[in-house]
C-alpha cells in the first residue's frame, strides 16, 4: 500500500516526534496540565503583586513585571496545543501552516522578549551602581516605559525579520 504523505504540496503539515506510550499517556497529560496550571497562578500573582503593592512600583519591579507577562503569552500559545495534541492518536496530529507560522512567531517572540527585558534590566542596574545619584532622574516612569515598549517592538522586529 502506498504510504501518503499529508505534507506534500498541502497546506496541512503532519507533527511528528510526540512519541507517547498508552501507558504513560495520562500521566505525561496530567504532569503537563498541572506546570502550565502552576505557571499560570504563579505568573499571574507575581504580576497582580507588582500592580496592587505601591513599594513595588520601581523601575527595577516594573520591569521585572514584563517576565511574568511574557511567560504567560509564551505558555498559552504553546502548552495547549501540546495537551491536545497528546490526546490525539499520532495519525490526526496535523496542524495548518498558517498555525504552525503564528506558533513559531510567538515562540521566538517569547524568548527575544525574555532577553531583551533582561538586558534593559541589567541596563537598569548598571545606571543605579554607576550613577546612584542621578539614577531617579534617569529611570524616570517615561524612561520605563520606552524601555518597556523598546523591548517588545525589537523582539517583534527582529522575529519579524527572522520568519519573514
Amino acid at each position: 500500500m502506498e504510504n501518503y504523505n499529508y505534507t506534500y504540496n498541502s497546506f496541512t503539515l503532519q507533527l511528528e516526534g510526540i512519541d507517547v506510550s498508552k501507558e504513560s499517556l495520562y500521566p505525561i497529560f496530567l504532569f503537563f496540565l498541572f506546570s502550565y496550571l502552576f505557571i499560570m497562578v504563579a505568573n499571574l500573582g507575581i504580576a497582580v503583586l507588582v500592580f496592587i503593592d505601591k513599594n513595588l512600583h520601581q523601575p527595577m519591579y516594573l520591569l521585572f513585571c514584563n517576565l511574568p507577562l511574557n511567560d504567560i503569552l509564551g505558555n498559552s500559545i504553546m502548552v495547549p496545543r501540546l495537551l491536545s495534541d497528546i490526546l490525539r492518536p499520532p495519525s490526526e496530529r496535523l496542524i495548518s501552516y498558517y498555525e504552525c507560522v503564528v506558533q513559531a512567531f510567538t515562540t521566538h517572540m517569547f524568548g527575544t522578549t525574555t532577553h531583551t527585558v533582561l538586558m534593559i534590566m541589567a541596563f537598569d542596574r548598571y545606571v543605579a551602581i554607576c550613577n546612584p545619584l542621578r539614577y531617579s532622574s534617569i529611570m524616570t516612569n517615561k524612561m520605563v516605559i520606552k524601555l518597556t515598549v523598546s523591548a517588545w517592538g525589537v523582539a517583534f522586529v527582529l522575529v519579524g525579520i527572522l520568519l519573514g
